[in-house]
């Protein structure tokens, strides 16, 4: 398990998460707050394939990672209900620096 400074941004939002996290068998663990505010774990599996090392940095590393989520409730307003999606993507940019 290696400690890291990151910065994770979802790809054409403002959206941006930045803290300290672990990198734990090439997976990047990092905390996170849900919309109802419960915390949990968010888990970028297989970081290490996504992010290459920036060139003249030593242990900092960068790329873009699509996650692909399955059955996502969307709440649609003009029905008042849940929709539910089958399959979407969402592509993130991560940042991250490994701590000595």
């Amino acid at each position: 398990m290696k400690k890291v400074v990151y910065s994770v941004t979802k790809v054409n939002k403002d959206e941006k998460l930045k803290g300290v996290g672990y990198l734990v068998d090439d997976n990047l663990l990092i905390p996170a707050t849900s919309t109802k505010g419960n915390s949990y774990i968010k888990v970028f599996e297989d970081i290490t394939k996504s992010c290459h090392q920036i060139s003249g940095k030593d242990n900092e590393y960068k790329g873009y990672v699509t996650i692909a989520y399955e059955d996502v409730q969307i709440y649609n307003k003009q029905k008042n209900s849940y929709d539910t999606l089958d399959y979407c993507e969402t592509t993130y940019f991560v940042w991250f620096k490994i701590l000595d």
